[in-house]
């Protein structure tokens, strides 16, 4: 029990940071970007339903696949690896070129 609560705490304080970075991603001092990436890891980490919705996006707009994979290419190990809990099937298959040609 008190792990769904602190579980519910973390995903209640992301879901908080995340609408604070998004009202504040205007100014010119860019911490409202910060703050939404935050809340964002935050939410990958703590929740399925989290994961599953950044699942969701990442398959469905390329641009922000892209940029989550060259964050992932980065290697900063415990962002990295809960990155990739997020990467969609389609950018986990290598392309054709890329695959090993059938004998």
């Amino acid at each position: 029990m008190v792990t769904r609560l602190k579980q519910g705490l973390i995903v209640g304080m992301a879901i908080f940071l995340f609408v604070i970075g998004l009202a504040s991603v205007w100014t010119p001092v860019p911490a409202g970007a910060i703050l939404m990436a935050f809340a964002t890891f935050l939410l990958i980490a703590n929740s399925r339903s989290g994961r599953n919705f950044v699942r969701r996006v990442r398959k469905r707009f390329s641009l922000i696949d892209r940029q989550m994979i060259w964050l992932e290419d980065r290697k900063i190990n415990k962002v990295t690896r809960v990155l990739r809990t997020t990467r969609p099937l389609m950018s986990r298959l290598p392309a054709d070129s890329d695959r090993p040609p059938v004998q």
